[in-house]
């Protein structure tokens, strides 16, 4: 091979692997600090295990099907940009607190004590009033419980 081949080559693949590394860990930032601890905290309140759903087969299933919830658990869904997505308690066992969550990691909203959906009636799809980059699902009172309130710091631990 030419000289010059073999140099073109070696920086093709110095630049792919920086691209890779650029994505993971600057394109996701979240993941980086999920996957040291897994942790969510709420200010000086809580803190919870978290669950990540950032595909759309993971937001889709979420805690469906569960028998329950720990209280130092949830689930962390995660939007590749704001949006108001829907929510419902479709397939759930248990009841659940929503918090709605914003780009700067601020609480912009709860949903409190959603029940399972009942058998034979409407499933109603609940929406946050604001756009939202996070969505973290609780075992339901805890919200109460802890404190939350709208205009309270989230962050990873």
């Amino acid at each position: 091979m030419k000289k010059e081949t073999i140099a073109t080559t070696l920086f093709i693949l110095l630049f792919i692997l920086f691209a890779v590394i650029v994505k993971v860990y600057l394109g996701w930032p979240y993941k980086y600090f999920l996957e040291t601890s897994n942790k969510i905290c709420i200010e000086d309140k809580a803190c919870f295990y978290a669950e990540i759903a950032d595909t759309l087969s993971e937001r889709e299933k979420g805690l469906s099907g569960r028998q329950s919830l720990g209280n130092d658990r949830g689930m962390l869904f995660i939007f590749e940009s704001e949006t108001i997505p829907g929510f419902w308690m479709k397939d759930m066992n248990f009841p659940l607190d929503i918090i709605w969550i914003d780009n700067n990691m601020k609480i912009v909203g709860i949903e409190k004590t959603l029940g399972p959906c009942e058998e034979g009636k409407e499933c109603p799809v609940i929406y946050p009033d604001k756009q939202i980059k996070y969505v973290l699902e609780i075992k339901s009172g805890l919200s109460d419980i802890y404190g939350f309130e709208e205009g309270n710091s989230v962050f990873f631990r």
